[in-house]
């Protein structure tokens, strides 16, 4: 009973959360390594009371929340993007079961007044690939993919194989102190010739040193973010 009644208080907190928005969606931009140009952003969100984000969102998973507290960050997130830059993309973190579930989805895409990249974030095997492409590929306004976190398990690796995507997006345990490390090196040098081959670029995650940057630069890495390269805020305020 003790049990029970501390789930229905953490889903009552956690409704109450989503109800009153109590978050505030962050940008960190996402830029070329070449010459620092920002070309999109990625949406983040930050809850009001300092709960660290993955923590909350698994707590919705668990709480049968998950979509709500998805739909409603995506939601605040396309609408504070007025503010960003124009003509860059906007990253959006959803999970591919809120992708092929949930028909709210599309109706906060069509919101959107920048072009989408849709970031794949759950790091367990999909049951239906065909069903998540097909799915990736009917929304309008069309947009491009991308699997985050690659390297960091095994649900991302299949998820590149499968999916085809736009960009991928290194694992910053990939990038941290990637100068002292050859064989992170080597990996990433093939990274960059399976990207050629396979019509996606790269996008180097946690950058935060200018020795980083420059070996990633070399290997052929293309794009990249980090706290070097921008760290996360608030868009400023539409008038």
């Amino acid at each position: 009973m003790e049990a029970d009644e501390d789930r229905r208080a953490a889903y009552a907190s956690l409704a109450g959360v989503i109800a009153r928005h109590a978050f505030v969606p962050h940008f960190q931009p996402v830029v070329t390594l070449a010459d620092r140009t920002i070309v999109g952003y990625e949406a983040l969100t930050r809850f009001s009371d300092g709960t660290a984000p993955e923590l909350c969102f698994a707590d919705a998973a668990r709480l049968g929340l998950g979509p709500e507290l998805e739909l409603a960050t995506l939601r605040a997130g396309v609408a504070a993007a007025a503010g960003l830059l124009p003509g860059r993309f906007l990253g959006l973190n959803v999970s591919p079961s809120l992708v092929v579930e949930s028909s709210g989805l599309g109706a906060v895409l069509a919101q959107a007044s920048r072009p989408l990249v849709l970031e794949l974030t759950e790091h367990a095997p999909v049951a239906d690939y065909g069903t998540l492409r097909a799915t990736l590929t009917g929304f309008e306004p069309a947009v491009r993919t991308a699997v985050d976190d690659a390297g960091s398990g095994y649900a991302s690796l299949r998820h590149i194989l499968a999916l085809r995507p736009d960009f991928v997006k290194l694992d910053l345990g990939w990038v941290r102190g990637i100068e002292a490390d050859t064989i992170r090196q080597a990996l990433i040098a093939g990274l960059v010739h399976f990207a050629a081959n396979a019509g996606c670029q790269l996008i180097a995650e946690g950058i935060e040193t200018e020795t980083e940057c420059g070996v990633l630069a070399g290997l052929g890495v293309a794009f990249g973010q980090g706290y070097l390269l921008g760290r996360p805020l608030p868009a400023p305020a539409t008038t």
